[in-house]
Protein backbone atom coordinates (compact mmCIF):
# COMPACT_ATOMS: atom_id res chain seq x y z
CA UNK A 1 0.00 0.00 0.00
CA UNK A 2 2.90 2.04 0.61
CA UNK A 3 6.25 2.75 -2.32
CA UNK A 4 9.02 5.01 -1.57
CA UNK A 5 13.06 4.86 -1.44
CA UNK A 6 15.41 4.94 1.06
CA UNK A 7 18.95 6.12 1.62
CA UNK A 8 21.07 7.12 -2.12
CA UNK A 9 17.24 7.24 -3.76
CA UNK A 10 17.36 10.33 -6.47
CA UNK A 11 14.80 12.49 -7.19
CA UNK A 12 14.81 11.36 -10.72
CA UNK A 13 13.87 7.34 -9.48
CA UNK A 14 11.06 9.38 -7.16
CA UNK A 15 9.42 11.06 -10.28
CA UNK A 16 9.88 7.44 -12.38
CA UNK A 17 8.11 5.42 -9.41
CA UNK A 18 5.17 7.87 -9.23
CA UNK A 19 4.53 7.27 -12.89
CA UNK A 20 5.09 3.44 -12.38
CA UNK A 21 2.57 3.76 -9.91
CA UNK A 22 0.27 6.27 -10.59
CA UNK A 23 -2.83 3.90 -11.88
CA UNK A 24 -2.43 1.39 -9.32
CA UNK A 25 -5.06 0.80 -6.57
CA UNK A 26 -3.88 -0.25 -3.59
CA UNK A 27 -5.31 -3.79 -1.98
CA UNK A 28 -8.52 -2.83 -0.01
CA UNK A 29 -8.32 -3.15 3.85
CA UNK A 30 -11.11 -3.90 5.82
CA UNK A 31 -12.09 -4.01 9.58
CA UNK A 32 -10.49 -7.15 11.45
CA UNK A 33 -12.18 -7.80 15.14
CA UNK A 34 -8.70 -8.71 16.33
CA UNK A 35 -7.92 -7.61 20.16
CA UNK A 36 -3.91 -7.42 20.14
CA UNK A 37 -1.59 -5.58 21.51
CA UNK A 38 2.18 -6.02 20.52
CA UNK A 39 5.94 -5.24 21.60
CA UNK A 40 8.81 -4.37 18.55
CA UNK A 41 8.77 -7.85 18.33
CA UNK A 42 5.49 -9.94 19.59
CA UNK A 43 1.87 -9.94 19.68
CA UNK A 44 -0.33 -10.77 22.13
CA UNK A 45 -4.10 -11.62 21.56
CA UNK A 46 -6.72 -11.81 23.22
CA UNK A 47 -9.01 -14.73 21.99
CA UNK A 48 -9.48 -17.82 23.71
CA UNK A 49 -6.33 -18.50 25.84
CA UNK A 50 -6.14 -16.48 29.22
CA UNK A 51 -4.05 -14.27 29.55
CA UNK A 52 -1.52 -13.23 32.27
CA UNK A 53 -0.29 -9.73 33.07
CA UNK A 54 2.73 -9.22 35.33
CA UNK A 55 1.71 -7.02 38.53
CA UNK A 56 5.05 -6.30 40.45
CA UNK A 57 6.10 -3.37 38.72
CA UNK A 58 4.34 -0.92 40.53
CA UNK A 59 4.77 0.65 43.92
CA UNK A 60 1.51 -0.60 45.98
CA UNK A 61 2.43 -2.29 49.08
CA UNK A 62 6.09 -3.04 47.81
CA UNK A 63 8.53 -1.32 50.39
CA UNK A 64 11.52 -2.31 47.97
CA UNK A 65 10.25 -0.86 44.62
CA UNK A 66 9.27 2.11 46.53
CA UNK A 67 12.52 2.27 47.31
CA UNK A 68 13.99 1.18 44.00
CA UNK A 69 11.70 4.48 42.30
CA UNK A 70 13.17 7.09 44.97
CA UNK A 71 16.65 6.07 44.20
CA UNK A 72 16.39 5.84 39.94
CA UNK A 73 17.45 1.88 40.83
CA UNK A 74 16.74 0.90 37.31
CA UNK A 75 18.66 -2.42 37.59
CA UNK A 76 15.77 -4.03 40.45
CA UNK A 77 12.79 -2.90 38.34
CA UNK A 78 14.10 -4.42 35.21
CA UNK A 79 14.74 -7.68 37.06
CA UNK A 80 11.62 -7.77 38.10
CA UNK A 81 10.33 -7.72 34.36
CA UNK A 82 12.97 -10.16 33.59
CA UNK A 83 11.87 -12.81 36.53
CA UNK A 84 8.03 -12.28 35.37
CA UNK A 85 8.71 -12.76 31.81
CA UNK A 86 10.52 -16.11 33.15
CA UNK A 87 7.75 -16.91 35.05
CA UNK A 88 5.40 -16.74 32.09
CA UNK A 89 3.13 -14.03 31.87
CA UNK A 90 2.06 -13.13 28.80
CA UNK A 91 2.20 -8.49 29.36
CA UNK A 92 4.47 -6.58 32.22
CA UNK A 93 2.07 -3.86 33.58
CA UNK A 94 4.52 -1.11 34.04
CA UNK A 95 3.25 1.49 37.18
CA UNK A 96 5.94 4.11 38.66
CA UNK A 97 3.42 6.41 40.61
CA UNK A 98 4.36 8.27 43.59
CA UNK A 99 4.46 11.30 45.22
CA UNK A 100 8.19 11.95 46.12
CA UNK A 101 9.39 11.54 42.06
CA UNK A 102 8.83 13.02 38.67
CA UNK A 103 6.16 10.18 37.50
CA UNK A 104 6.45 11.68 33.70
CA UNK A 105 10.20 11.27 33.49
CA UNK A 106 10.63 7.68 35.33
CA UNK A 107 7.17 6.28 33.34
CA UNK A 108 8.99 7.27 30.00
CA UNK A 109 12.37 5.87 31.34
CA UNK A 110 10.97 3.00 32.78
CA UNK A 111 9.23 2.21 28.95
CA UNK A 112 12.21 2.96 27.24
CA UNK A 113 14.56 0.67 29.39
CA UNK A 114 12.33 -2.63 29.64
CA UNK A 115 11.18 -2.56 26.10
CA UNK A 116 15.37 -3.07 25.32
CA UNK A 117 15.76 -6.19 27.45
CA UNK A 118 11.90 -7.48 27.04
CA UNK A 119 10.38 -8.36 24.02
CA UNK A 120 6.84 -8.38 25.80
CA UNK A 121 4.38 -6.21 25.39
CA UNK A 122 3.73 -3.67 28.23
CA UNK A 123 0.56 -2.22 29.97
CA UNK A 124 1.05 1.94 30.61
CA UNK A 125 -0.37 2.18 34.12
CA UNK A 126 -1.18 6.00 35.34
CA UNK A 127 -4.06 7.88 36.17
CA UNK A 128 -1.65 11.06 34.93
CA UNK A 129 -2.77 11.85 30.90
CA UNK A 130 0.72 13.65 30.75
CA UNK A 131 2.48 11.01 31.74
CA UNK A 132 0.30 8.53 29.66
CA UNK A 133 1.08 10.48 26.49
CA UNK A 134 5.01 10.51 27.06
CA UNK A 135 5.24 7.34 27.76
CA UNK A 136 3.07 6.19 24.55
CA UNK A 137 5.67 8.78 22.57
CA UNK A 138 8.36 6.27 23.16
CA UNK A 139 6.51 3.38 23.01
CA UNK A 140 7.47 0.45 20.02
CA UNK A 141 4.03 -0.91 19.06
CA UNK A 142 0.99 -1.16 20.44
CA UNK A 143 0.17 -0.69 23.96
CA UNK A 144 -2.09 -1.70 26.52
CA UNK A 145 -3.34 1.59 28.21
CA UNK A 146 -4.66 1.38 31.45
CA UNK A 147 -7.09 3.12 32.51
CA UNK A 148 -9.79 4.91 31.04
CA UNK A 149 -13.50 5.05 33.42
CA UNK A 150 -16.63 6.68 33.24
CA UNK A 151 -16.01 9.69 34.56
CA UNK A 152 -16.09 12.55 31.61
CA UNK A 153 -12.90 13.99 32.35
CA UNK A 154 -11.41 10.82 31.81
CA UNK A 155 -13.37 9.65 29.25
CA UNK A 156 -12.18 13.27 27.45
CA UNK A 157 -8.77 12.98 28.17
CA UNK A 158 -7.33 9.50 27.43
CA UNK A 159 -9.38 8.90 24.46
CA UNK A 160 -7.98 11.27 22.54
CA UNK A 161 -4.19 10.05 23.34
CA UNK A 162 -5.82 6.30 22.18
CA UNK A 163 -6.97 7.98 18.87
CA UNK A 164 -3.98 9.74 18.15
CA UNK A 165 -1.83 6.88 19.45
CA UNK A 166 -3.75 3.48 19.06
CA UNK A 167 -3.78 0.94 22.06
CA UNK A 168 -5.89 -1.60 23.41
CA UNK A 169 -7.34 0.67 26.44
CA UNK A 170 -8.40 -0.88 29.83
CA UNK A 171 -12.11 0.94 31.28
CA UNK A 172 -12.64 1.03 34.50
CA UNK A 173 -16.54 0.59 35.43
CA UNK A 174 -16.39 4.10 37.54
CA UNK A 175 -18.02 6.84 37.35
CA UNK A 176 -18.52 10.28 39.43
CA UNK A 177 -20.69 8.25 41.31
CA UNK A 178 -17.71 5.38 42.39
CA UNK A 179 -18.27 1.97 42.02
CA UNK A 180 -21.70 0.66 41.70
CA UNK A 181 -22.14 -2.13 44.26
CA UNK A 182 -23.79 -4.12 41.68
CA UNK A 183 -23.32 -5.74 38.49
CA UNK A 184 -25.91 -3.81 36.51
CA UNK A 185 -24.24 -0.76 37.60
CA UNK A 186 -21.06 -1.75 36.30
CA UNK A 187 -22.21 -2.69 32.94
CA UNK A 188 -24.68 0.60 32.45
CA UNK A 189 -21.13 2.38 32.65
CA UNK A 190 -19.70 -0.16 30.60
CA UNK A 191 -22.18 1.13 27.72
CA UNK A 192 -21.74 4.51 28.29
CA UNK A 193 -18.06 3.90 27.98
CA UNK A 194 -18.48 2.62 24.29
CA UNK A 195 -20.88 5.30 23.41
CA UNK A 196 -18.42 7.73 23.88
CA UNK A 197 -15.61 5.85 22.67
CA UNK A 198 -17.19 5.36 19.34
CA UNK A 199 -17.05 8.97 19.08
CA UNK A 200 -13.29 9.09 18.60
CA UNK A 201 -13.38 6.33 15.98
CA UNK A 202 -12.55 3.66 19.13
CA UNK A 203 -13.73 0.53 18.58
CA UNK A 204 -15.25 -2.49 21.16
CA UNK A 205 -11.95 -4.67 20.32
CA UNK A 206 -10.00 -2.09 21.57
CA UNK A 207 -11.75 -1.66 25.10
CA UNK A 208 -10.76 -4.22 27.43
CA UNK A 209 -13.43 -3.54 30.50
CA UNK A 210 -11.73 -3.95 34.32
CA UNK A 211 -15.52 -4.65 36.79
CA UNK A 212 -13.27 -3.99 39.52
CA UNK A 213 -13.54 -6.65 42.32
CA UNK A 214 -13.96 -5.45 45.48
CA UNK A 215 -12.56 -6.78 48.99
CA UNK A 216 -15.26 -9.87 49.94
CA UNK A 217 -14.36 -8.74 53.49
CA UNK A 218 -15.93 -5.70 53.68
CA UNK A 219 -18.82 -7.03 51.05
CA UNK A 220 -20.31 -10.29 51.12
CA UNK A 221 -21.68 -9.80 47.29
CA UNK A 222 -18.60 -8.61 45.97
CA UNK A 223 -17.24 -11.22 44.77
CA UNK A 224 -20.45 -12.50 43.15
CA UNK A 225 -21.04 -9.18 41.48
CA UNK A 226 -17.89 -9.04 39.95
CA UNK A 227 -18.39 -12.51 38.31
CA UNK A 228 -22.13 -11.70 36.97
CA UNK A 229 -20.77 -8.07 35.40
CA UNK A 230 -17.49 -9.93 33.84
CA UNK A 231 -20.28 -12.56 32.04
CA UNK A 232 -22.44 -9.65 31.38
CA UNK A 233 -19.67 -7.94 29.57
CA UNK A 234 -18.24 -10.78 27.72
CA UNK A 235 -20.92 -12.58 26.34
CA UNK A 236 -23.68 -10.05 26.34
CA UNK A 237 -21.50 -6.78 25.03
CA UNK A 238 -18.95 -8.71 23.35
CA UNK A 239 -15.94 -7.06 25.43
CA UNK A 240 -12.96 -8.38 26.68
CA UNK A 241 -12.49 -8.06 30.26
CA UNK A 242 -9.31 -8.08 33.19
CA UNK A 243 -9.36 -8.08 36.92
CA UNK A 244 -6.58 -7.00 39.03
CA UNK A 245 -7.50 -10.75 41.32
CA UNK A 246 -5.93 -9.97 44.36
CA UNK A 247 -8.22 -7.16 45.25
CA UNK A 248 -10.56 -9.94 46.54
CA UNK A 249 -8.65 -10.87 49.20
CA UNK A 250 -7.74 -7.38 51.31
CA UNK A 251 -7.71 -7.64 54.70
CA UNK A 252 -8.23 -11.55 55.23
CA UNK A 253 -4.97 -14.02 55.78
CA UNK A 254 -3.68 -16.72 53.40
CA UNK A 255 -4.90 -14.46 50.60
CA UNK A 256 -3.27 -16.68 48.13
CA UNK A 257 -6.25 -19.26 48.51
CA UNK A 258 -8.61 -16.59 48.22
CA UNK A 259 -7.17 -15.12 44.97
CA UNK A 260 -6.74 -18.40 42.99
CA UNK A 261 -9.95 -19.41 43.74
CA UNK A 262 -11.60 -16.56 42.78
CA UNK A 263 -9.38 -16.38 39.96
CA UNK A 264 -10.57 -19.80 38.28
CA UNK A 265 -14.19 -18.73 38.53
CA UNK A 266 -13.47 -15.75 36.92
CA UNK A 267 -11.77 -17.91 33.99
CA UNK A 268 -15.12 -19.77 34.21
CA UNK A 269 -17.38 -16.37 34.06
CA UNK A 270 -15.72 -14.37 31.58
CA UNK A 271 -11.97 -13.27 32.42
CA UNK A 272 -9.49 -12.48 29.52
CA UNK A 273 -6.99 -11.18 31.54
CA UNK A 274 -5.65 -11.02 34.89
CA UNK A 275 -3.33 -8.67 36.40
CA UNK A 276 -1.86 -10.87 38.75
CA UNK A 277 1.16 -11.98 40.83
CA UNK A 278 3.55 -14.14 38.99
CA UNK A 279 5.34 -15.52 42.36
CA UNK A 280 1.88 -17.15 43.57
CA UNK A 281 2.39 -20.99 43.19
CA UNK A 282 -1.58 -21.03 43.65
CA UNK A 283 -2.23 -18.31 40.76
CA UNK A 284 -0.12 -20.32 38.82
CA UNK A 285 -1.66 -23.47 39.62
CA UNK A 286 -4.77 -22.17 38.81
CA UNK A 287 -4.02 -20.76 35.19
CA UNK A 288 -1.98 -24.28 34.28
CA UNK A 289 -4.71 -26.08 35.62
CA UNK A 290 -7.56 -24.02 33.89
CA UNK A 291 -6.11 -24.17 30.35
CA UNK A 292 -5.60 -28.24 30.88
CA UNK A 293 -9.14 -28.86 31.96
CA UNK A 294 -9.99 -26.60 28.94
CA UNK A 295 -8.69 -28.46 26.38
CA UNK A 296 -5.91 -25.40 25.47
CA UNK A 297 -2.96 -27.08 26.57
CA UNK A 298 -2.63 -30.11 24.08
CA UNK A 299 -1.32 -33.55 26.15
CA UNK A 300 -1.27 -31.40 29.14
CA UNK A 301 2.58 -30.14 28.55
CA UNK A 302 1.97 -26.72 29.79
CA UNK A 303 1.10 -28.08 32.90
CA UNK A 304 3.16 -31.32 32.86
CA UNK A 305 6.34 -28.97 32.83
CA UNK A 306 5.05 -26.50 35.09
CA UNK A 307 4.96 -29.04 37.80
CA UNK A 308 8.17 -30.13 37.26
CA UNK A 309 9.96 -26.97 37.25
CA UNK A 310 7.68 -24.79 40.11
CA UNK A 311 7.88 -24.96 43.68
CA UNK A 312 5.20 -23.79 45.95
CA UNK A 313 6.24 -21.54 48.41
CA UNK A 314 7.95 -19.55 45.90
CA UNK A 315 9.33 -15.96 48.12
CA UNK A 316 7.83 -13.10 45.96
CA UNK A 317 11.61 -11.43 46.07
CA UNK A 318 13.08 -11.54 42.83
CA UNK A 319 16.81 -11.71 44.00
CA UNK A 320 19.24 -14.10 46.16
CA UNK A 321 20.22 -13.18 49.44
CA UNK A 322 23.05 -11.54 47.99
CA UNK A 323 20.81 -9.15 46.19
CA UNK A 324 21.75 -10.54 42.75
CA UNK A 325 19.45 -12.06 40.22
CA UNK A 326 18.76 -15.58 40.73
CA UNK A 327 20.42 -17.00 37.38
CA UNK A 328 17.86 -18.26 35.16
CA UNK A 329 18.05 -22.12 34.71
CA UNK A 330 20.38 -21.89 31.15
CA UNK A 331 22.56 -19.28 32.74
CA UNK A 332 25.47 -20.91 34.67
CA UNK A 333 26.20 -18.25 37.61
CA UNK A 334 24.65 -14.57 38.14
CA UNK A 335 27.42 -13.00 36.51
CA UNK A 336 25.51 -14.90 32.93
CA UNK A 337 22.52 -13.84 33.84
CA UNK A 338 23.27 -10.34 34.51
CA UNK A 339 24.80 -10.06 30.96
CA UNK A 340 22.49 -12.08 29.37
CA UNK A 341 19.85 -10.13 30.23
CA UNK A 342 21.67 -6.54 29.90
CA UNK A 343 21.49 -5.65 33.63
CA UNK A 344 24.50 -3.33 33.68
CA UNK A 345 24.97 -1.92 37.04
CA UNK A 346 24.26 -5.41 38.77
CA UNK A 347 26.78 -7.01 36.30
CA UNK A 348 29.54 -4.45 37.74
CA UNK A 349 28.87 -5.56 41.00
CA UNK A 350 28.87 -8.98 40.62
CA UNK A 351 32.28 -8.55 38.64
CA UNK A 352 33.53 -6.64 41.64
CA UNK A 353 33.08 -9.35 44.25
CA UNK A 354 34.02 -12.24 41.96
CA UNK A 355 37.44 -10.19 41.53
CA UNK A 356 38.11 -11.04 45.29
CA UNK A 357 38.19 -15.21 45.14
CA UNK A 358 38.43 -15.46 41.03
CA UNK A 359 41.36 -15.25 38.54
CA UNK A 360 39.93 -11.87 36.49
CA UNK A 361 40.51 -14.51 33.29
CA UNK A 362 38.56 -17.08 34.61
CA UNK A 363 35.64 -14.64 35.10
CA UNK A 364 36.21 -13.77 31.06
CA UNK A 365 36.43 -16.70 29.90
CA UNK A 366 33.78 -18.32 32.17
CA UNK A 367 31.08 -15.99 32.50
CA UNK A 368 31.24 -13.16 30.20
CA UNK A 369 32.23 -14.52 27.27
CA UNK A 370 29.85 -17.63 27.43
CA UNK A 371 27.42 -14.83 28.51
CA UNK A 372 27.72 -13.00 25.36
CA UNK A 373 27.81 -16.38 23.28
CA UNK A 374 24.40 -16.95 24.36
CA UNK A 375 23.36 -13.72 23.46
CA UNK A 376 25.07 -14.09 20.00
CA UNK A 377 23.64 -17.36 19.24
CA UNK A 378 20.08 -15.77 20.13
CA UNK A 379 20.42 -12.65 17.78
CA UNK A 380 21.51 -14.76 14.94
CA UNK A 381 18.66 -17.37 15.72
CA UNK A 382 16.28 -14.09 15.71
CA UNK A 383 15.22 -15.08 19.14
CA UNK A 384 16.90 -12.50 20.45
CA UNK A 385 16.85 -8.96 18.88
CA UNK A 386 19.57 -5.75 18.79
CA UNK A 387 17.85 -3.55 21.61
CA UNK A 388 18.45 -6.83 24.41
CA UNK A 389 21.93 -7.61 22.39
CA UNK A 390 22.76 -4.05 22.93
CA UNK A 391 22.19 -4.32 26.78
CA UNK A 392 24.26 -7.31 27.11
CA UNK A 393 26.77 -5.52 25.34
CA UNK A 394 26.56 -2.70 28.09
CA UNK A 395 26.67 -5.14 30.66
CA UNK A 396 29.07 -6.95 29.48
CA UNK A 397 31.22 -3.57 29.50
CA UNK A 398 29.95 -2.89 32.83
CA UNK A 399 32.17 -5.58 33.41
CA UNK A 400 34.87 -5.78 31.41
CA UNK A 401 35.33 -1.93 33.00
CA UNK A 402 35.89 -3.72 36.73
CA UNK A 403 37.99 -6.46 35.36
CA UNK A 404 40.65 -3.73 33.43
CA UNK A 405 40.32 -1.67 36.78
CA UNK A 406 41.76 -5.06 38.16
CA UNK A 407 44.00 -5.48 35.26
CA UNK A 408 46.05 -2.25 35.73
CA UNK A 409 47.50 -4.00 39.03
CA UNK A 410 48.40 -6.74 37.33
CA UNK A 411 50.77 -5.83 33.51
CA UNK A 412 51.83 -9.63 32.86
CA UNK A 413 48.15 -10.62 33.07
CA UNK A 414 46.60 -7.69 30.79
CA UNK A 415 49.34 -8.23 28.29
CA UNK A 416 48.38 -11.86 28.34
CA UNK A 417 45.01 -11.23 28.14
CA UNK A 418 44.69 -8.87 24.96
CA UNK A 419 43.55 -9.40 21.42
CA UNK A 420 44.55 -8.30 18.02
CA UNK A 421 44.02 -4.49 17.16
CA UNK A 422 40.74 -3.59 15.03
CA UNK A 423 40.72 -0.54 13.37
CA UNK A 424 36.89 0.33 12.58
CA UNK A 425 35.46 2.91 10.22
CA UNK A 426 32.72 4.16 8.67
CA UNK A 427 33.84 4.93 4.37
CA UNK A 428 33.98 8.75 3.12
CA UNK A 429 30.88 10.25 2.20
CA UNK A 430 28.65 8.30 4.80
CA UNK A 431 27.43 9.64 8.13
CA UNK A 432 25.44 6.50 9.46
CA UNK A 433 27.58 4.71 12.36
CA UNK A 434 24.81 3.01 14.47
CA UNK A 435 26.00 -0.41 13.16
CA UNK A 436 29.57 0.62 13.50
CA UNK A 437 29.34 1.32 16.95
CA UNK A 438 27.49 -1.44 18.14
CA UNK A 439 30.21 -4.27 15.69
CA UNK A 440 32.65 -1.81 18.16
CA UNK A 441 31.04 -2.46 21.49
CA UNK A 442 30.86 -6.08 20.65
CA UNK A 443 34.61 -6.33 19.57
CA UNK A 444 35.24 -4.82 22.39
CA UNK A 445 33.55 -7.01 24.99
CA UNK A 446 35.34 -9.80 22.99
CA UNK A 447 38.97 -8.15 24.21
CA UNK A 448 39.45 -6.72 20.85
CA UNK A 449 42.12 -3.68 21.04
CA UNK A 450 39.57 -1.36 18.53
CA UNK A 451 40.34 1.35 16.88
CA UNK A 452 37.52 3.30 16.17
CA UNK A 453 38.39 6.43 13.00
CA UNK A 454 34.59 7.71 13.49
CA UNK A 455 32.04 8.10 10.17
CA UNK A 456 33.21 9.69 6.59
CA UNK A 457 36.51 9.36 6.64
CA UNK A 458 39.11 9.29 3.55
CA UNK A 459 40.72 6.39 2.48
CA UNK A 460 44.04 7.87 3.25
CA UNK A 461 43.50 8.16 7.01
CA UNK A 462 42.13 4.25 7.27
CA UNK A 463 45.02 3.19 5.44
CA UNK A 464 47.33 5.28 7.19
CA UNK A 465 46.14 3.79 10.84
CA UNK A 466 46.20 0.27 9.83
CA UNK A 467 49.86 0.88 8.98
CA UNK A 468 51.00 2.63 11.90
CA UNK A 469 49.10 -0.20 14.04
CA UNK A 470 50.11 -3.29 11.89
CA UNK A 471 46.77 -4.26 11.94
CA UNK A 472 45.62 -7.64 11.09
CA UNK A 473 41.86 -7.09 10.39
CA UNK A 474 39.91 -3.53 9.07
CA UNK A 475 36.66 -3.15 9.25
CA UNK A 476 34.64 -0.65 6.93
CA UNK A 477 30.58 0.37 6.60
CA UNK A 478 28.38 1.69 4.30
CA UNK A 479 25.08 2.43 4.94
CA UNK A 480 24.12 4.34 1.94
CA UNK A 481 24.69 3.01 -1.97
CA UNK A 482 26.34 6.36 -2.96
CA UNK A 483 28.92 5.51 -0.84
CA UNK A 484 29.63 1.67 -1.76
CA UNK A 485 32.55 3.27 -4.61
CA UNK A 486 34.23 4.83 -1.54
CA UNK A 487 34.57 1.67 -0.10
CA UNK A 488 35.69 0.14 -3.25
CA UNK A 489 38.46 2.78 -3.34
CA UNK A 490 39.50 2.04 0.43
CA UNK A 491 40.04 -1.86 0.00
CA UNK A 492 41.99 -0.96 -2.58
CA UNK A 493 44.37 1.41 -1.15
CA UNK A 494 44.38 -1.13 1.57
CA UNK A 495 45.88 -4.18 -0.62
CA UNK A 496 48.36 -1.44 -1.89
CA UNK A 497 49.76 -0.01 1.63
CA UNK A 498 48.87 -3.10 4.05
CA UNK A 499 48.45 -6.01 2.07
CA UNK A 500 48.38 -8.76 4.59
CA UNK A 501 45.36 -6.87 6.31
CA UNK A 502 42.25 -8.89 6.38
CA UNK A 503 39.27 -6.41 5.22
CA UNK A 504 35.78 -7.54 6.74
CA UNK A 505 32.55 -5.29 5.31
CA UNK A 506 28.90 -4.90 6.45
CA UNK A 507 25.96 -2.39 5.94
CA UNK A 508 22.34 -2.57 4.49
CA UNK A 509 23.75 -2.21 1.41
CA UNK A 510 25.65 -5.08 0.57
CA UNK A 511 25.07 -8.55 0.18
CA UNK A 512 28.37 -11.16 -0.02
CA UNK A 513 28.24 -10.95 -4.23
CA UNK A 514 29.09 -7.19 -3.67
CA UNK A 515 31.76 -7.39 -1.32
CA UNK A 516 33.19 -10.19 -2.95
CA UNK A 517 32.90 -7.85 -6.13
CA UNK A 518 34.84 -4.93 -4.22
CA UNK A 519 37.38 -6.95 -3.16
CA UNK A 520 36.72 -7.52 0.51
CA UNK A 521 37.85 -10.83 2.11
CA UNK A 522 34.92 -11.15 4.51
CA UNK A 523 31.16 -9.90 4.49
CA UNK A 524 29.39 -9.96 7.96
CA UNK A 525 25.86 -9.90 7.79
CA UNK A 526 25.35 -8.40 11.12
CA UNK A 527 27.81 -7.77 14.08
CA UNK A 528 28.00 -11.20 15.61
CA UNK A 529 29.45 -12.26 12.74
CA UNK A 530 32.25 -9.69 12.20
CA UNK A 531 32.81 -11.11 15.97
CA UNK A 532 33.39 -14.44 15.12
CA UNK A 533 35.32 -13.80 11.75
CA UNK A 534 37.91 -11.57 13.97
CA UNK A 535 38.34 -14.29 16.26
CA UNK A 536 39.50 -16.39 13.09
CA UNK A 537 41.83 -13.76 12.13
CA UNK A 538 43.02 -13.52 15.74
CA UNK A 539 43.88 -16.87 16.31
CA UNK A 540 46.05 -16.67 12.80
CA UNK A 541 47.68 -13.54 14.04
CA UNK A 542 48.80 -15.10 17.59
CA UNK A 543 50.12 -18.31 15.39
CA UNK A 544 52.18 -16.30 13.27
CA UNK A 545 53.45 -13.80 15.82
Amino acid sequence: RIVGGCCGTTPEYIKALTEKSANLQPIQAYPKAFSVVSSHTHIVEFKDQPILIGERINPTGKKRFKQALIENDMDYILKEGINQQDKGVHILDVNVGLPDIDETAMLKRTISELQAISNLPLQIDTSNPVAMEAALRVYNGKAMINSVNGKEESMRQIFPLVAKYGGLTVALTLDEKGIPSTAAGRVDIAKKILKVAAEYGIDKKDIIFDPLCMTVSTDDNAALETLKALRIIKYELGCHTSLGVSNVSFGLPERSAINSVFFGSALENGLSAAIMNPYSYDMMKTYYSYRALHGMDPNCSDYIEFCSKYTPEISVKSTTSSGAAAPAQDCKSALQHAVVKGLKDEAGTITQELLKTTAPLDIVQNDIIPALDKVGKGFEEKTVYLPQLLMSAEAAKSAFEKIKENMAKNDNFANSSKKCRFVIATVHGDIHDIGKNIVKLLLENYGFEVTDLGKDVPPEVIAAEAVRLNAPIVGLSALMTTTVPAMEATIKLLRKEAPSCKIVVGGAVLNKEYADKIGADKYAKDAMETVRYAEEINQQFLTVS
